[in-house]
């Protein structure tokens, strides 16, 4: 029976998923590497979808979904929870999979290796929250021409000064000590 230490654990899952999405931004911001959901929308605008076709029912890796139809602003690449305003679906989704209540399969569409939430983002979010590996998915697939998002990020970028001394400390930290030293000896009177 669903009771009061249910809502607890459901208010403290969420709440962790939200902590990873503040922090993986902030990460984001400070490396210079992107942590936002590839947009559907953006592949139909920017590439040639030279065929659509359906491939039924199929058991999806949970960490190949990594686009969105048009939610890119409300989950992280990780589907963690962006926004306040999604809480309440989320927490609804996790009270129902806590009563053993079963969930329809959630809709996507596979563009090569990588697939993209049309319906179920909350699902897939609770779903990784949960640990889970695998998901249930209606399959689009479609086949593209043209440069795709996440082959353009396989090329080097140029990451923040701040990222640049993350990955500097990364690296053994020498480079910060050696000049964080000769700093603070600038700062001794000879």
């Amino acid at each position: 029976m669903y009771g009061q230490m249910a809502d607890q654990m459901i208010q403290a899952m969420h709440s962790s998923a939200r902590g990873r999405a503040r922090r993986g931004r902030m990460k984001a911001a400070i490396t210079g590497k992107p942590n936002a959901l590839f947009s559907l929308r953006e592949i139909e605008e920017k590439c040639q979808v030279e065929a659509r076709r359906h491939a039924g029912l199929q058991t999806v890796q949970i960490d190949r979904i990594q686009g969105s139809e048009g939610r890119c602003g409300d989950f992280d690449r990780h589907f963690n929870p962006m926004q306040d305003h999604t809480a309440s679906r989320w927490r609804g989704i996790a009270k129902a999979r806590e009563e053993g209540k079963s969930l329809p399969p959630i809709h996507v569409v596979q563009i090569d290796e990588v697939y993209f939430v049309v319906d179920g983002h909350h699902r897939v979010s609770v779903a990784r929250a949960l640990g889970q590996m695998q998901i249930e998915a209606k399959v689009t697939q479609w086949d593209v021409a043209g440069e795709l998002p996440w082959e353009q990020q396989n090329e080097e970028r140029c990451p923040s000064p701040v990222g640049q001394l993350f990955h500097r400390i990364g690296e053994g930290g020498a480079w910060v000590r050696d000049h964080a030293w000769t700093g603070m000896r600038s700062l001794v009177p000879a």
